[in-house]
């Protein structure tokens, strides 16, 4: 998954320091990143490759020994507007699809605290700017105090067994046009099982069993944290489609299931497992 990066560390302590010419700078504007041109892929740009030199940055986190730093906002349209034809601004998918692993994860990590930023950049309580804390991860307004943290959404996500069969779907949002799995955002008040039992019958109108935890990995593309279940269909197989969220919803026999790379979500985790034998008992 996006996050296995052993046996490189990932450390995302809070730290205060300064960047080198070799560290990553992640330039956020609009609700994109400017990302370097490589042929048919992107490159993250490094602080070197800015003519401007003490480009206002802040560190967010290293993996191994090189940073990740985010140019302030303040600044990210004078460099957007000045680069050269070689960059290009990407939606934050686009790390997604990174070959470098540790690219990968690195810059959907940068993006998900820059998303953060750039929508807590004043108060929500009386309107004033807020400041970055110098001692945690977080936004302070100076006149009121409200300190805000960065967002993190809990999401379920569920492989439903029926027999031989696997409940897959497509999301009318994907723009991947593979079948993957239910899921959804979990709603305020209930548990993770609760919203597992909510979403398959909202979106499938099945009921579900024995749910039992799977595993969990960060989700940046969504600012989420997903925790990924196996379920039984409990009682009538019949799907009713929830037309405003999915395009797709079907039993899908384990034979018939096409192979999933595993080394970024937990939905392609959870299709192989069972696609492989994986069984609940």
């Amino acid at each position: 998954m996006i996050h296995d990066i052993a046996p490189h560390k990932f450390n995302n302590e809070f730290r205060v320091q300064s960047p080198k010419p070799s560290d990553f700078l992640v330039v956020f504007f609009g609700d994109k990143s400017l990302l370097k041109k490589n042929g048919d892929s992107f490159e993250i740009p490094r602080v070197e490759d800015f003519k401007q030199g003490n480009i206002p940055c802040h560190y967010l986190f290293s993996i191994d020994d090189t940073a990740y730093f985010l140019a302030d906002l303040s600044i990210s349209k004078e460099l957007v507007e000045s680069a050269s034809d070689d960059y290009v601004l990407c939606p934050a998918r686009t790390y997604r699809y990174m070959g470098d692993p540790l690219l990968r994860m690195g810059g959907a990590t940068a993006a998900h605290i820059a998303h953060w930023e750039s929508l807590n950049r004043f108060c929500g309580r009386c309107g004033s700017e807020m400041t970055r804390s110098e001692k945690e991860r977080a936004v302070v307004c100076p006149k009121c105090r409200n300190t805000v943290y960065p967002r993190i959404s809990p999401v379920v996500i569920v492989a439903v067994r029926n027999g031989d069969k696997l409940l897959m779907a497509h999301n009318i949002d994907n723009p991947n046009p593979r079948l993957f799995l239910i899921s959804g955002f979990v709603e305020v008040g209930e548990s993770l099982e609760q919203a597992v039992h909510r979403e398959v019958l909202e979106e499938a109108g099945l009921r579900v069993k024995n749910i039992r935890y799977f595993g969990s990995q960060p989700w940046p593309f969504s600012d989420s944290l997903i925790a990924g279940f196996t379920a039984e269909l409990d009682g009538d197989d019949t799907i009713h489609m929830q037309k405003e969220e999915l395009s797709e919803a079907m039993w899908v026999r384990r034979e018939d299931i096409p192979e999933y790379e595993t080394d970024v979500s937990i939905s392609c985790c959870l299709i192989e497992n069972f696609r492989r034998g994986f069984t609940l008992e």
